[in-house]
Order: C-alpha cells, then sequence, then structure tokens
C-alpha cells in the first residue's frame, strides 16, 4: 500500500508540474504575439506593419511557436481514470527539456520563435533567428546521414585488417592447393 500511495504522490507531482510548465510556455508565447499585434496597432501607417516579408516571418514564428507548444502539452497531458484517478502522468515535460529528445527540440523551437518575436520589435533583422531550427537541422542531417553516407569507404576502398589479410592469405594457399 505504501509504494502505491507513493507512486501516486509522484504522478500528482508530475501532473501539477506539467500543468504549470504548459500554462507558462503559452503565457510566453500569449505575451509574444500580444506584443507583435501592439507594434502593428501602433505602426499601422509605417512600412512595418504592410512588408509581406515581416508578415510572413511573423505566420511562421506563429506557426512554429504554436506547433512546439501543441507538441509539448499532448506528452504532458496526463491518462485519467473514469474515476478521476491519475493512471499516467504524462510525459515529465520539465524534466525532458535539456535532455536532446524531441521533447528539448519542441522547448528550443518554442524558445527561438518566441525570442524572434519578442525582439523583432526592436529591429526587423531578429526574425532571421527563424533560420537557426532549419541550419540545426542541416547539420544533424549532414553529420548523421548525409556525410557517413558519402564519406564511408566501400568494401574495396577500405584498408584490409590484419585478420582479413590472414584469413584472404589462408584461402589463397588452399586455392593453390587445390588448383582452383
Amino acid at each position: 500500500g505504501r509504494t502505491f500511495v507513493m507512486a501516486g504522490a509522484s504522478r500528482k507531482r508530475i501532473h501539477e508540474s506539467n500543468k504549470a510548465h504548459t500554462r507558462l510556455l503559452l503565457i510566453t508565447v500569449g505575451a509574444s504575439l500580444l506584443v507583435q499585434v501592439l507594434k502593428f496597432y501602433f505602426t499601422r501607417s509605417s512600412t512595418y506593419s504592410t512588408s509581406y516579408s515581416v508578415i510572413i516571418a511573423l505566420a511562421c514564428e506563429l506557426a512554429l511557436a504554436t506547433t512546439c507548444y501543441l507538441y509539448i502539452a499532448a506528452a504532458a497531458k496526463p491518462l485519467v481514470s473514469p474515476s478521476g484517478e491519475i493512471i499516467d502522468a504524462g510525459t515529465d515535460v520539465k524534466a525532458r527539456a535539456g535532455t536532446g529528445g524531441a521533447i528539448s527540440y519542441a522547448h528550443d523551437g518554442l524558445y527561438i520563435s518566441v525570442a524572434a518575436m519578442a525582439l523583432a520589435t526592436i529591429s526587423t533583422w531578429f526574425h532571421a533567428l527563424m533560420l537557426l531550427p532549419p541550419a540545426f537541422g542541416l547539420y544533424l542531417a549532414w553529420k548523421y546521414i548525409i556525410a557517413p553516407y558519402v564519406f564511408t569507404p566501400t568494401e574495396k576502398e577500405r584498408p584490409e585488417t590484419a585478420a582479413e589479410k590472414k584469413a584472404r592469405e589462408k584461402r589463397e594457399r588452399k586455392e593453390r592447393k587445390w588448383g582452383r
């Protein structure tokens, strides 16, 4: 009975932590969006608010932030029994934020898009921060997919190991012995 109570307490703690963390992320995205809406409202007569490139950049930033938030919120969603008991608290998204997995990358995407939205109030050049996720994706693709495929030597190109040389010489001796 005691183990069950401790496990239930742990599930509740994770659930509460996830609720607080996703609420904070939602407030962060909302605040950045509010800053942009206010900037559009107060600068609507300037070229900033009518520039299609700025509107497209903001739409991309908002799309990335929303997608990342929804992914994190889905991972944090608990499984609740019909009686209201928490069966599974969901993934502890706060603990997984710096581990290098998908949830960590979702946090990174969300933070980059929010930073780009917030800093774009200072200068539109900060929209260039949105080039970081695809650049990082290309780096990972190069490191783990393209470079190993391109630069791995074929069977004929790689040097022969001592064990392979010994086996080849033994095979050649047998072939000469039996006349093949």
